[in-house]
């Protein structure tokens, strides 16, 4: 039983934790990342082209592989995923241990503070 408890309490820590990145991060740092580690593959404005990478206008409750005129790969049309702060921390945490088999080539943001900018900036930025 106190194996559940933990493992519980776990998984409520980590979701809190990831409510809280969007809530806590600074959009302008975030928006200093995504231009330096981002922008080469990704466009944000509505409308905007997929580059090497989907465009990320309207992520934020899409599900994940669903953007038209992007190929993406099939693990991540099969992933289930729909894109919210938590799921945008584990992607952008660790792609290929979130989605093995994405397409994606970055190795991830390991930082919490960087990655809480991100999303901060992303919240904003994608709406």
């Amino acid at each position: 039983m106190k194996f559940w408890t933990g493992a519980a309490a776990a998984v409520l820590a980590i979701l809190a934790a990831g409510q809280a990145f969007a809530q806590s991060g600074d959009a302008g740092r975030g928006q200093r990342l995504f231009n330096q580690q981002c922008r080469a593959c990704h466009t944000l404005e509505q409308g905007g082209a997929s580059v090497t990478g989907p465009n990320l206008h309207g992520l934020f409750g899409r599900k994940a592989g669903t953007l038209a005129g992007y190929e993406f790969s099939e693990a991540m049309t099969r992933s289930g995923i729909v894109w919210d702060e938590t799921t945008l921390a584990d992607y952008n945490r660790d792609p290929h241990a979130k989605v093995p088999g994405t397409k994606m080539v970055y190795g991830g943001m390991k930082q919490p503070g960087q990655l809480a900018d991100l999303l901060a900036y992303l919240k904003q930025a994608t709406q």
